[in-house]
């Protein structure tokens, strides 16, 4: 409609304006260096149009021979981007299958073509890494952009895998203000701080990592118990105090929670309170927290202190009858009373119901 109503005024627009154009058609004198040029307005529209569409013109021929020129200077820069391109191919093929050196040397060769650059140094850091090229990993690693957050994780991770957890920590704290926008790389620096045991540390970055949102609601239920038992069980050793700063900067909700609770009675245990031990855990434990607690729960030194943890374990099992963590706790507390047989009893009934959890065992 209103290219209809645009070309209906251009209509009108000529019809008003041509004749007075033809009856009135002006006159036009320029004088440059001596010459002078005469013409009507009409004529200096015409050839200022024809001007225009030869400029035009001569500007597309221009630049076509300039691409043709620029394609035929640049024949061998395009056959290596187009075998840059072909061993990106192969290297993600490799890389998928798990085929670490062929996967290494696409890769490599795959960076000749500047596009993913980023993206083609971090895989190939990784396969290099794991095809037995430590250093030629390193190095890759290294060459990745500064400023970004990539060159810290993928130098702290490969590190880690190579048990220089230390290291790891220092890298990965230089550039741990840029973890609110890369959570990753907050995620991995407690990963470093626990495998280095760097307790203290670690519970004094807790409440950064809960400000700064470094884990999902979710996941920081479940990522808890791999930090509070352990930690609190090892600060334990060295005197741990509910009243030393870096515990008391903790949010409350955190020092309430069933894993904070788990790593105090932990704790106690190592101490050789075991009633109080029991106590906490039979207060704070819930069926919801056992998938998650089970792998710190059964490494509690209780002792023969299980009578109250067993009475509610059996309680769960009227309604949960097919559970195998209940089954798996039955068995580590017929340990703790050296009762062997009770104990192999509960394992079968965790091979029954829960057969992954039988293989970890």
């Amino acid at each position: 409609m209103s290219k209809l109503l645009l070309l209906t005024l251009l209509l009108v627009l000529a019809m008003l304006l041509g004749p007075l154009l033809i009856n009135n058609p002006g006159y036009i004198k320029l004088i440059v260096a001596g010459y002078s040029i005469e013409m009507t307005l009409l004529g200096l529209v015409i050839a200022l149009g024809l001007l225009l569409l030869a400029g035009a013109l001569l500007f597309a021929i221009l630049r076509h021979l300039a691409r043709w020129q620029k394609w035929s200077f640049s024949f061998f820069r395009l056959r290596r981007q187009r075998k840059a391109r072909a061993a990106f191919a192969l290297g993600l093929q490799a890389y998928a299958r798990q085929q670490w050196q062929q996967a290494s040397e696409q890769l490599q060769l795959a960076l000749q073509d500047p596009s993913f650059s980023t993206e083609k140094r971090m895989l190939a850091s990784y396969a290099s890494f794991y095809a037995g090229k430590t250093e030629q990993a390193g190095t890759l690693a290294h060459t990745l952009e500064s400023s970004e957050s990539n060159s810290a994780f993928v130098q702290a991770d490969l590190l880690l895998q190579q048990g220089q957890a230390g290291e790891a920590c220092r890298i990965l704290a230089q550039h741990l203000s840029q973890a609110k926008q890369d959570p990753a790389l907050g995620q991995l620096y407690l990963q470093a701080l626990q495998q280095a045991g760097q307790w203290q540390r670690l519970l004094e970055t807790v409440p950064q990592a809960i400000s700064e949102r470094w884990f999902s609601k979710d996941s920081w239920q479940q990522r808890r118990f791999a930090i509070y038992p352990a930690a609190i069980s090892q600060l334990s050793l060295q005197g741990f105090s509910e009243q030393a700063d870096y515990w008391q900067n903790l949010p409350a909700k955190e020092r309430k929670s069933a894993a904070a609770i788990l790593g105090q009675a932990w704790a106690l245990a190592q101490q050789g309170l075991n009633e109080q031990a029991e106590q906490k855990l039979v207060q704070a434990l819930t069926l919801q927290d056992l998938p998650a607690a089970w792998p710190y729960l059964r490494q509690i030194p209780l002792g023969r202190s299980v009578l109250k943890l067993r009475k509610a374990v059996q309680h769960w099992l009227r309604d949960h009858p097919t559970n195998g963590y209940l089954y798996a706790v039955l068995a580590y507390l017929a340990e703790q009373e050296g009762d062997k047989e009770q104990a192999t009893l509960a394992w079968q009934k965790v091979r029954q119901y829960q057969p992954e959890l039988w293989q970890r065992a």
